[in-house]
């Protein structure tokens, strides 16, 4: 009874106006059940930091810092209670670690997957020689045979955009298994998922299935739980027929974020 009655008092507080919306937004996370709407992006943020409130997503959560990061500079006043600032400090140290906040030269997801779905432009000066080019010169083929070499491509194209691209991240176990990340991209919160298609032997369906298995064992770690997908498929027999079928296929498996199939130039027999 005596609980009941301090949160009929607070209720009361917050419709009287007097308090802050920081104090606001507390005790509507504290008498509310269902989600609660905040004034405030520090309680949700701080929530979220704390993992006793995750957002799960990465637009959201990137909307949310750009404005703490307004409200940490206006709001801190000789007034605002000591605790309060505390919170926010923590807060915003968070934010400063999370570096998904300003991705590089403002790309977001859909700039990846318009950059990467024009990859095939450029592939028409690939280096594949039939006969010397100069007088002493060897011709020279660069062949493109398993997946590690994709993954190099890629890396080599992204590495000058996004500086802090990183390869082959080894996530936490999952019994057994050892899952590793292909390519991450920590400043859009993106993993990219490569696969090489050699022969007819490994079927799409079976490509389907793995990225399925890959993206579950993905969102064990907490870490990478929230992590947009992408699905890069290198497809040497040059099936264009059937990655129509496969991108809705992919597209399915839930949290992927895009799916991006490129063919071997023709001159790749």
């Amino acid at each position: 009874m005596k609980g009941l009655v301090s949160i009929i008092d607070i209720r009361g507080q917050v419709k009287s106006g007097r308090l802050n919306i920081y104090e606001t937004d507390i005790t509507r996370y504290i008498t509310i059940s269902e989600e609660t709407a905040y004034s405030s992006a520090c309680i949700p943020l701080f929530l979220h930091y704390h993992e006793i409130q995750r957002i799960t997503d990465h637009k959201d959560r990137q909307s949310l810092i750009a404005k703490f990061m307004g409200e940490f500079r206006e709001r801190p006043t000789v007034d605002t209670p000591t605790a309060l600032i505390c919170l926010m400090i923590y807060v915003f140290d968070k934010v400063n670690q999370d570096i998904a906040i300003v991705p590089p030269n403002g790309w977001a997801l859909d700039d990846l997957l318009s950059f990467l779905e024009r990859i095939p432009i450029g592939l028409k000066r690939w280096t594949w020689e039939d006969a010397r080019r100069t007088k002493k010169a060897t011709p020279v083929k660069w062949p493109i045979e398993n997946e590690y070499h994709v993954q190099n491509l890629l890396y080599v194209l992204l590495a000058p955009i996004f500086e802090d691209v990183s390869e082959e991240v080894y996530l936490q176990p999952v019994g057994q298994k050892t899952p590793r990340v292909d390519i991450y991209l920590p400043s859009i919160h993106t993993i990219i998922e490569v696969k090489y298609r050699k022969d007819t032997k490994k079927t799409f369906s079976l490509l389907i299935g793995e990225v399925a298995e890959d993206v579950s064992l993905y969102r064990s770690d907490p870490t990478y739980k929230d992590a947009r997908i992408v699905s890069f498929l290198w497809d040497h027999t040059r099936s264009t027929q059937e990655h129509a079928k496969f991108r809705e296929g992919i597209l399915k498996i839930p949290s992927m974020g895009g799916c991006v199939v490129v063919s071997s130039p023709s001159m790749m027999e």
